[in-house]
């Protein structure tokens, strides 16, 4: 509706425009005519006064073909700036909205999750192996909703400026094998391959590149089927660190590559709608990566799926 009540008044400047234009320009012609009546023919400086007149019409013809010409662009220009700005709000605003309903869900299913464990063990007289497992699977859903709020906080901090990055001399190396050591706990029944046996040392937050290794992995569960594998491999190239994060799901289509890093933004195929997702884990995984003066590519695995490549600089 705003779309077409824009194009309508549009048109309709366009055209007081082009009307605007036509009635100086009958004007101007009617003015010059009447001019040439008022002179005599027997005038000696008749073909001068003439040629002064066709002389004053044309410049004034020119001078409002001008001003129109830049009013138009103006015009364009302004309507162009418009439209885009109007364009963007309505994706901002459809983002946000598919956000918080992805968001509504993400929290509810945890708490909802945590709620029936905990009525269940409180009802009934369970063995200790079924407590075992109902504890495990109410710290495993609790560890998703930190998650999900730790990734929420730092966003509107990255946003705001707020983020106090706090970098030390680390092993790389050590952080991913101990998020993915948590990952294997969590999903015991997926397969995790991790490949890297010598320290890497680099300046970081331990803390973001936690989410960041966090995020990546557990968006190639997401994205994957559960009988195949994640492969995850860590190695120095010129002194430096290359991470790479590999499924085996449906992939990345190659106008989706960049897309993906924006806020809220999620792939919108039929496979990957199904999963449970916020749009901000790879937005989050760019930042931080970009703040340590990194970058990250996706790149296509074979035979299928989707590898991200992270690049960082060493320390000795």
């Amino acid at each position: 509706m705003i779309f077409s009540i824009y194009w309508f008044l549009l048109l309709y400047i366009f055209s007081a425009l082009i009307w605007w234009y036509i009635a100086l320009n009958r004007q101007n012609m009617t003015m010059a005519n009447f001019k040439r009546n008022e002179i005599s023919k027997q005038d000696a400086a008749y073909a001068i006064k003439i040629s002064q007149i066709e002389a004053e019409r044309k410049r004034k013809t020119a001078q409002y073909l001008g001003e129109g010409s830049i009013f138009f662009l103006l015009i364009a220009a302004g309507a162009i700036f418009l439209f885009r700005a109007v364009n963007k709000q309505l994706i901002i605003s459809r983002q946000q909205q598919n956000f918080m309903v992805a968001i509504t869900h993400e929290l509810k299913t945890p708490i909802a999750v945590t709620k029936l464990n905990l009525e269940t063990l409180q009802k009934r007289q369970l063995d200790e192996a079924h407590q075992f497992k109902i504890i495990g699977n109410t710290i495993q859903e609790s560890n998703r909703m930190n998650a999900l709020c730790n990734n929420l906080l730092l966003s509107s901090q990255m946003e705001a400026g707020a983020h106090q990055f706090t970098t030390e001399r680390l092993d790389v190396k050590d952080v991913l094998e101990s998020v993915v050591s948590d990952f294997i706990n969590r999903f015991p029944n997926r397969s995790i391959q991790f490949l890297g046996n010598d320290p890497l040392y680099l300046m970081g937050d331990v803390f973001l590149l936690q989410m960041t290794f966090n995020n990546l992995i557990d968006n190639a569960i997401k994205y994957s089927p559960k009988d195949k594998p994640i492969e995850i491999k860590i190695e120095n190239e010129r002194n430096q660190c290359m991470i790479t994060f590999a499924d085996y799901g449906a992939g990345i289509q190659d106008s989706d590559k960049k897309k993906v890093f924006e806020k809220f933004y999620r792939i919108g195929t039929e496979a990957t709608q199904k999963a449970k997702g916020t749009g901000l884990g790879l937005y989050l995984v760019h930042r931080i990566i970009k703040a340590h003066k990194g970058k990250i590519i996706i790149t296509d695995n074979e035979p299928n799926g989707a590898k991200f490549v992270i690049q960082l600089k060493t320390v000795a």
